[in-house]
């Protein structure tokens, strides 16, 4: 099991969520700390906590993540592949590889164990 903490630059690298990916399940899930305002969270995040919900299931928990790593089916995928010395597709190594940063906001991910 991994486990990121998900930290906004702008708020002080405020930890804002904790990520947690199950390597053997190839699931995440996201949970939020109460501390979290909805303004402090990436988009989908915030969605959740302003409906009071502090942990954010597999299905919306993958979603979150594909939104900040390369898409599968980008022009150049391949390259990008061969680029990260990967054989297939796997959100996982991009996400990580990229810290989970996105254009849309000034989270990233810090990894704790």
């Amino acid at each position: 099991m991994y486990k990121f903490a998900i930290k906004n630059k702008v708020y002080h690298d405020k930890t804002v969520a904790w990520l947690f990916f199950d390597e053997e399940k190839k699931e995440y899930e996201i949970r939020v700390p109460e501390d979290t305002k909805s303004n402090e969270a990436p988009l989908i995040i915030a969605a959740f906590i302003e409906k009071n919900q502090r942990v954010i299931g597999k299905e919306w928990s993958l979603r979150w993540v594909r939104e900040r790593v390369i898409p599968p089916d980008r022009q150049n995928i391949g390259q990008i592949l061969r680029e990260n010395n990967m054989k297939f597709y796997d959100e996982f190594p991009l996400l990580v590889s990229n810290q989970g940063r996105s254009c849309q906001d000034e989270c990233y991910l810090v990894r704790e164990s």
